[in-house]
């Protein structure tokens, strides 16, 4: 008898890499379990079409705007570094489309507060702005004005229903006037009354603000790259109410920035009117002086000498009106810089020639502008600010500066003006007095006349520019929409598919790992570096001996066992013991030990199969022995001889067994007995095989007790039930050689469904007949 503690790889090499994914496996394991993928497939394939039927569409409404670029007539040392560039000005004006005014605007234009819907078919609401029936008519708000709506039958041209409380209808005319908690209102009829006469339409009323705020975050604004155009998106059920949206919002824009062109221009213009109305009460009163003194006095015309004298001074007081102008123009400039008018308010700026003044003021006015702006949708304390305001102290900076040295010329100008002055009206005072008083009055009517002359000029000019000023935006592409964005059939369809692969993948994956058991020989083969001695599908009858038949492949497995156990023993040699065990119990030791020795009792081997599990036993029932009949334990005890407990099996005609027979109290103590030494010295006489069935070795020690005696260990391991933990253990034996010649089975395999390589039934040599209705139906639940 040999004791050698080896395991003899004779039947291929042994890998001990770590395992690695194959993709022929996966697609294995998951062929086999078809029937849930093909519920999954129905199941999101149905889920599709609901969706498809249900979900409300979506469309992308696309418009394109040119910003005219920002180039002030000087720039300042912070432009020259290029703090503040176009691509400000243009986020700029994104925050003047996207503030609360103009947006509110186009809320107001477009009643978008006010939604449509009608019930369809499908148990949802469809949007219905473009055909609506009826128009909402709000006359004059609420105080509270909340959220409401309101459920209406359109049932003629003429006449209406509104739900009240309790599904009661009631009927009202297209003529009344309606007073509730939003305000005071009525309906208006549309084009499309007549193709909802008989249907319900749904009103829904919503807080303006809200819808403010929703639209604000609905409107997306994209600054293309390398380019002034600004890329406006909205995403919309209905495409007719997105273009309609994206239109007026740049309609209101453009006019919102046109006002802001015009501003400074009206400023000067109410200036001019208010000098115009002061200066043409003044002309009337100087010429109503004029005439009442030619006629009072007798005097009609005044001498040549008065006439020089009259006309220097005249050409004096007009230099000195127009500087005394232009201080003031000068005088309202600096308060405006002063002040913290910001963009509101830009001066006038009448009668200043100066360009350098005319940049920075128009420079400052838009830096204002454009913190104004930001200030509608930023907090103050956004580090946006940052360059505008450095931007702005520059500016301002600049201007006081630039005021200053054009207020000091004006003012030296204004006194050598008037020092001309003085010395014409000392020469105007040796013409004699009525005379004098005359000239007089001509210098104050020249004096109104030409400032008169002057103001209605520089109107007309103004208003010229008022009339022509544009938008510094230009509309390249108006509000426009492609197809359907979603849903899409293609994309539903494809993503219910996807979900149908992934869903039921995923859980097969988390079983698997949920219940962490060997599935395969690879994880065995790489866990432990042994290789697997046999594989042993999954009998699926309850027949303790399946190997009888000589046409299934469960039998032909056996016989290849048969074979390889020849080879490892020696075919010639007789007396030869296999011990079986596993790691726990329910791994299939006895099942395959009863199978083998049938099969070797078959080939003419006489066979003994010995109970030595003596705290579970199986033979008795298994092979429905007389449990009245002496056992192993009774011999061991001395109560029965070797012949007594020997039964003969009516299997096949080599076949025995040694039942447990009474169960001890010590059955650890029995198995170190020299007695059952002795008896398996004598069955080694007697018999050419001896297989033990022995219990769990990782949970009880009578294997390791009986191993020594013993010539090789058959150690079951099976599939999807043994826990991978155990592989660990396997290897702590096979190292620690403390069952002699190690080799593994893996039993229970179930053919495809942990993706084996192998299907054995339908690449089996012999046929295969077809199994009962309980058993197909068995099969098939095993694939879920």
């Amino acid at each position: 008898m040999s004791n050698k503690h080896s395991n003899i790889d004779i039947f291929g090499p042994t890998s001990v890499t770590g395992s690695s994914f194959n993709i022929r496996k996966f697609l294995t394991k998951m062929l086999f379990h078809w029937p849930l993928f093909l519920i999954f497939f129905g199941v999101f394939f149905v889920i599709a079409i609901f969706y498809l039927k249900y979900e409300r569409p979506v469309y992308e409404i696309h418009a394109k705007v040119f910003i005219k670029p920002y180039h002030p007539t000087e720039k300042s040392p912070l432009q020259e570094l290029n703090i503040v560039d176009d691509e400000k000005y243009q986020e700029t004006e994104i925050g003047l489309m996207s503030s609360i005014p103009v947006i509110e605007q186009v809320i107001t234009d477009l009643q978008l507060w006010v939604t449509y819907e009608q019930h369809t078919s499908y148990f949802t609401d469809k949007d219905i702005y473009s055909s609506t029936p009826v128009q909402f008519k709000l006359i004059k708000p609420g105080r509270n004005f909340s959220s409401d709506h309101l459920d209406i039958l359109i049932k003629n041209k003429d006449y209406f229903l509104i739900k009240q409380s309790g599904n009661k209808f009631k009927q009202y005319s297209f003529k009344d006037t309606f007073v509730s908690g939003f305000g005071t209102w009525k309906l208006d009829t549309t084009g499309h009354l007549k193709d909802y006469v008989g249907k319900s339409v749904t009103i829904y009323l919503d807080n303006p603000k809200t819808v403010i705020k929703d639209y604000r975050d609905m409107i997306a604004f994209t600054v293309l790259p390398k380019s002034n155009d600004i890329d406006l998106i909205i995403e919309d059920e209905v495409p007719a109410r997105g273009r309609a949206v994206l239109n007026d919002l740049l309609r209101v824009y453009m006019d919102a920035s046109v006002q802001e062109n015009r501003q400074s221009s009206e400023n000067t213009l109410k200036f001019v009117d208010q000098r115009l109305v002061s200066i043409t009460q003044e002309l009337n009163n100087v010429e109503s002086k004029y005439e009442g003194f030619r006629s009072n006095r007798g005097i009609t015309e005044i001498s040549n000498v008065s006439s020089k004298f009259l006309s220097n001074v005249q050409s004096t007081d007009n230099q000195l009106n127009a500087v005394n102008i232009k201080l003031s123009v000068i005088d309202g400039i600096e308060r405006y810089v002063g002040s913290d008018q910001g963009a509101e308010n830009p001066p006038a700026i009448l009668g200043l020639d100066d360009a350098g003044l005319s940049g920075l003021i128009k420079q400052y006015s838009d830096l204002q502008l454009q913190r104004t702006r930001l200030l509608a949708t930023l907090p103050e304390n956004n580090p946006l600010f940052d360059p505008i305001n450095q931007q702005i102290f520059s500016t301002r900076n600049a201007l006081k500066e630039n005021i200053k040295s054009i207020k000091a010329a004006l003012i030296t100008t204004r006194n050598q003006l008037q020092n001309l002055g003085s010395g014409y009206e000392s020469s105007i005072r040796s013409i004699p007095g009525q005379e004098r008083e005359l000239v007089d009055i001509k210098r104050m009517q020249g004096i109104k006349e030409n400032l008169y002359v002057y103001l209605l000029q520089k109107k007309e000019e103004l208003s010229l520019d008022y009339a022509s000023t544009i938008s510094d935006a230009v509309i390249i592409d108006h509000a426009h929409n492609g197809p359907q964005k979603w849903p899409v059939s293609k994309s539903v369809y494809a993503i219910s598919l996807l979900f149908a692969l992934i869903i039921p993948t995923g859980l097969l994956i988390g079983r698997d790992l949920v219940k962490n058991r060997i599935l395969s020989k690879s994880e065995i083969v790489s866990s432990t570096g042994l290789s697997v001695l046999s594989e042993i599908i999954f009998a699926e009858n309850n027949n303790p001996i399946v190997v009888l038949n000589q046409s299934s492949y469960i039998g032909e497995q056996f016989r290849d066992l048969r074979t390889k156990l020849n080879y490892l023993l020696g075919k010639h040699e007789k007396g030869k013991i296999t011990l079986f065990t596993s790691s726990i119990s329910g791994e299939g030791k006895s099942f395959v030990l009863s199978n083998l020795g049938a099969t070797l009792s078959v080939s003419g081997k006489k066979t003994i199969l010995l109970e030595l599990d003596l705290r579970r036993p199986t033979f008795s029932s298994r092979f429905k022995l007389d449990k009245t009949l002496p056992g192993v334990t009774d011999f061991l005890i001395g109560n029965a001889t070797k012949n007594q407990i020997i039964q003969k099996l009516d299997i096949t005609n080599n076949l025995y067994v040694i039942d447990c027979g009474t169960i001890p109290p010590n059955p650890s103590e029995l198995l170190e007995s020299e007695e059952l030494a002795a008896l398996l010295k004598d069955l080694r006489l007697e018999y050419d095989h001896i297989l033990l069935d022995t219990p769990p070795v990782h949970l009880l020690t009578d294997a390791m007790i009986v191993a020594p005696l013993c010539d090789l260990t058959l150690y079951l391991i099976r599939q999807d039930y043994t826990p991978k933990k155990e592989l660990e253990f396997v290897s702590e034996l096979y190292q620690e050689k403390k069952l002699p010649r190690l080799n593994l089975i893996f039993n229970g395999i179930k053919s495809g469904k942990y993706g084996d390589r192998y299907n054995y039934e339908k690449n089996s040599y012999y046929t295969q007949y077809p199994s009962g209705f309980k058993s197909r139906i068995k099969r098939f639940f095993s694939r879920f």
